[in-house]
C-alpha cells in the first residue's frame, strides 16, 4: 500500500495563461476539437499537465483527484471551487460535477512510467449559465461562501470579486473505499499548481470593419459548420449568404442561422468549382442585407483527403497567439450574453431563422 502522507509531486504544471473557451467551441457532440490544458514547457516534453507517481504504489483503488479552485485575494481570502467547469473524455474517471472534480484511475502502464497526465478541457460559462450557477462553494467545507457582493446577480461583479479569470488545479491522492461513490481524499498530498491566469480580451478600435468565421478552411465536398461574427449584422433584416464562383453571376446562397445578434452559423456547400487533382482553391463567403454587402471572407476549399476536425484543431491552436486575441474578444463580448450549447448545424437541416 502507498505511503498517503506526502504531497504529489507536479512535473509538467500548466501553462500559466490560456484563452477561455465556451461550450460552442470545445462542444464534443458537434464533433468540436477538444482544448485541452496544456502544459508549461518542461524537461520531459510532456504535452499536459502531469504528477509524479511514487514507484511504491500498488493499490488498484488509488485515483488523483483533480479539481479546478479560485485564487485567494484580499476581497476572498479563502479558496471555492471554481465555476467554470472541467471535463475529460477518458475512460472509467469518477466524475464529482457538484465539486468540479475528476478522480482519475492510475494504470498499470502509468504506475510503471512512474508519472499521470491529464487531458482536461476547462469551459467558461456565459453570464446566464454563471447566473444560475449561485453562490460559490467553498473547498475545505461542503458548504457555500457567503455572499460577497452587494447584488449576488450582478455576476460581472461576482467574477471581478473572485477573479474568476484566475485558476489552479488542485492535485490530490484518493482512495475507492467499498460501497462509496467517490473516493477518500488524502488531503495531506494535495498540492496547487501554478496560477492559470486568461488573456485579456484586446478593445478593437474598429469593429466594424472587424469580421471573422471559424473555420477558414474545409473540405471540397462541403459539409463543414461555420460559425461567423459579423459586428454589422442587423437579426432584424434578411440576411443572405452565398459562396461566389469563378464569375460574378455563378453565386451559390445557402440557409443560415441566428447565433446571436451578431452571429451567424451555416454549412458549407460543395465547391462550386471542379476540382483538378490535389488542388485547394479559395472561394469567397459573402453576407449581404438590404442589398448591401456586410462581410466577405475567403474559404479555402481543399480537394485532398484530409481530416477537417484535424484542419479546425491546427487553426484554433493558432487562436493562442496574439492574432486571435481580436477575435476572442468579439466572441467573448457576443457569447457573454447567451448560451448557445444548443446550436447543432447538420447538413441538409440548417434553416434560415428570422
Amino acid at each position: 500500500m502507498a505511503q498517503l502522507n506526502l504531497p504529489l509531486h507536479i512535473i509538467a504544471q500548466p501553462k500559466v495563461s490560456h484563452r477561455e473557451r465556451y461550450l460552442c467551441e470545445i462542444d464534443r457532440t458537434r464533433n468540436q476539437a477538444q482544448r485541452f490544458i496544456r502544459a508549461e514547457t518542461n524537461p520531459y516534453h510532456l504535452d499536459y499537465p502531469t504528477v509524479e507517481i511514487p514507484n511504491h504504489w500498488d493499490s488498484q483503488s488509488l485515483y488523483i483527484r483533480v479539481t479546478l479552485v479560485t485564487v485567494p485575494s484580499e476581497q476572498v481570502p479563502v479558496t471555492c471551487i471554481h465555476p467554470y467547469p472541467i471535463d475529460t473524455s477518458e475512460i472509467n474517471v469518477i466524475k464529482d460535477a457538484v465539486r468540479n472534480t475528476l478522480y482519475f484511475p492510475i494504470s498499470e502502464e502509468e504506475l510503471t512510467n512512474g508519472r499521470k497526465s491529464f487531458r482536461i478541457t476547462r469551459r467558461k460559462l456565459t453570464l446566464p449559465d454563471l447566473r444560475n450557477y449561485g453562490q460559490l462553494r467553498l473547498l475545505k467545507e461542503d458548504e457555500k461562501d457567503f455572499p460577497r457582493t452587494e447584488n449576488p446577480h450582478d455576476v460581472r461583479r461576482v467574477i471581478d470579486t473572485y477573479q474568476l479569470g484566475k485558476s489552479q488545479l488542485l492535485f490530490s491522492i484518493a482512495q475507492l473505499v467499498q460501497d462509496d461513490l467517490l473516493p477518500i481524499i488524502y488531503d495531506v498530498t494535495s498540492v496547487l499548481s501554478h496560477i492559470m491566469t486568461a488573456i485579456t480580451a484586446t478593445h478593437i478600435k474598429n469593429p466594424e470593419s472587424f469580421v471573422r468565421c471559424v473555420p477558414k478552411k474545409g473540405r471540397w465536398s462541403g459539409g463543414d459548420n461555420i460559425l461567423m461574427v459579423i459586428p454589422k449584422l442587423d437579426k432584424r433584416k434578411t440576411c443572405q449568404v452565398y459562396f461566389e464562383g469563378s464569375s460574378s453571376n455563378e453565386k451559390s446562397q445557402i440557409n443560415i442561422e441566428f447565433v446571436d445578434m451578431k452571429t451567424i452559423a451555416f454549412t458549407t456547400p460543395p465547391c462550386p468549382i471542379q476540382a483538378f487533382g490535389n488542388q485547394n482553391i479559395e472561394i469567397p463567403i459573402v453576407v449581404s442585407q438590404s442589398g448591401e454587402e456586410i462581410a466577405r471572407v475567403n474559404f479555402l476549399y481543399q480537394s485532398c483527403d484530409r481530416c477537417s476536425n484535424c484542419d479546425i484543431d491546427a487553426m484554433l491552436e493558432s487562436f493562442d497567439s496574439s492574432d486571435s486575441d481580436e477575435l476572442s474578444s468579439t466572441l467573448d463580448m457576443s457569447l457573454d450574453e447567451a448560451d448557445f450549447s444548443h446550436l447543432v448545424v447538420k447538413k441538409g437541416d440548417n434553416k434560415n431563422k428570422l
